[in-house]
């Protein structure tokens, strides 16, 4: 019982069962990785609809140009071409890779130029920032990829390693951030592209070895070691910026899961509609900004609400309330309003609609910007509200203050533009009783000087 299960691993883990032969392999991935005018127009056609696909944001349109894109032959072959030590076939994958990733580039460029559709989808922003994930995807699938050519039958382990690693979106990621002049895009995405091909020519590599390819030529131990070294070297530099970046993503990961956990369990809970919430990572300077839908919180609440994030391992955050001077755009009020089921709820949100316009448009930022177009005089504004303690008067009753200030440097307002000023405000703010004090005093005007004595 234990040498027929001992035989049935031994043949399961032997890679070199049901291979095809050797010379034949060869020939194969050799006459993949050359150009011909059928593989040109193919790659053609692959990019334009990878593009439109990216463009559109449509994940079926991206799968289905992978599965006919003729990239992978020319980086299975380098890879191959370092196993057999076959300089000749190495010279010539590069430069046809090089001729591919051109066209390829240019094609796309030219679709994204003259497309209508300019703004980044998420299939176009998941290509701007690979990780260590990345050279694993490209480990797993070079790794697959070979062992799939290396077969005698036909199979769908090719297809597949083209779509698991994605070399095409990249690049038409590139063309969409030299038509659109955005960086980020194109170094992001040529990054990612290098990652894949480096590490699937590697890992045909290491399965061309161990498949024990016949060699063009046989170097000495020098010269092997001379290529190790170069590959060591091309590993280190391409996977660093990788592992920095994977640190990154699950470092912002996990404080994205914290803070979505902390306003759970702080707000929702405890019953506090939470009608927009933003979080924004970084890795000394954190934030948490949240608005809701008829709470108001005093300082030391929300003092209190800070004092939990570490409960919620996050350090070095700080937790943003916005209340008076919040307010949403039509197309998030929109969307809130869909998410209530509750009459009495949407209600309540278009009530809490009304009075978040008015506190807006009722803001000393709001109401400066329109006293300085009225007079560039103007500096600076403060509005509030006062309560007198003299028997005589309410001390109940407040009355709204208005504080002007205007260029110290220049002549002070008349009395006239003072009281310019105050039926504006009152007009403004739809207040009768208001108390206006300009600094400096406003100066009379000349035809209410009083005369001069002789």
């Amino acid at each position: 019982m234990t040498k027929p299960l001992k035989n049935f691993f031994k043949q399961l883990l032997n890679l070199r069962e049901g291979s095809e032969d050797k010379h034949a392999i060869i020939e194969n991935i050799k006459d993949d990785s050359d150009i011909s005018s059928a593989r040109f127009w193919v790659l053609v056609f692959a990019i334009g609809a990878c593009s439109v696909g990216l463009n559109i944001n449509s994940i079926p349109v991206i799968i289905g140009a992978m599965l006919i894109s003729p990239l992978m032959g020319p980086i299975v072959s380098m890879g191959m071409s370092l196993a057999i030590y076959d300089w000749g076939l190495m010279r010539r994958s590069f430069r046809n890779l090089l001729i591919l990733t051109a066209i390829s580039i240019l094609i796309s460029t030219i679709y994204f130029a003259l497309s209508p559709i300019s703004n980044a989808q998420s299939e176009l922003l998941a290509r701007t920032s690979p990780t260590i994930f990345d050279v694993l995807i490209a480990i797993f699938g070079g790794l697959a990829g070979f062992i799939g050519l290396s077969r005698a039958k036909h199979n769908n382990i090719v297809p597949g390693v083209a779509i698991a690693t994605a070399i095409m979106p990249p690049l038409c990621t590139v063309g969409y951030g030299i038509a659109t002049m955005q960086t980020a895009f194109i170094w992001g995405a040529f990054y990612l592209f290098l990652i894949n091909c480096i590490f699937i020519c590697l890992s045909a590599l290491v399965v061309a070895r161990y498949l024990k390819l016949p060699k063009r030529e046989y170097p000495d131990e020098a010269h092997k070691r001379k290529v190790n070294r170069f590959i060591t070297a091309i590993i280190i530099v391409i996977t660093s910026p990788a592992i920095y970046l994977a640190f990154t993503f699950v470092g912002q990961n996990n404080f994205n899961q914290n803070a979505e956990l902390f306003i759970e369990r702080v707000f929702i809970e405890e019953g506090y509609v939470v009608i927009h919430q933003e979080v924004d990572y970084s890795r000394t300077d954190s934030s948490i900004e949240v608005a809701f839908l008829a709470q108001r919180f005093s300082n030391e609440e929300i003092e209190a609400f800070s004092a939990r994030l570490p409960d919620f391992d996050l350090v070095n955050t700080k937790l943003v309330v916005r209340q008076n001077s919040f307010s949403l755009t039509e197309e998030e009020w929109t969307a809130v309003l869909n998410d209530i089921q509750s009459d009495d709820e949407k209600v309540a949100t278009l009530e809490n609609r009304l009075e978040s316009t008015q506190l807006s448009f009722r803001s000393p930022a709001r109401i400066l910007n329109e006293a300085q177009a009225i007079n560039p005089l103007v500096q600076n504004i403060a509005v509030g509200n006062i309560t007198y303690g003299a028997d005589e008067i309410d001390a109940n009753e407040e009355q709204t203050i208005v504080l002007l200030y205007t260029n110290t440097n220049e002549s002070p307002i008349s009395l006239a533009e003072a009281d310019g000023f105050k039926l504006w405000l009152q007009s403004r703010l739809e207040i009768d009783d208001l108390l206006l004090i300009v600094s400096p005093q406003p100066e009379p005007s000349n035809s209410n000087a009083e005369p001069t004595q002789q």
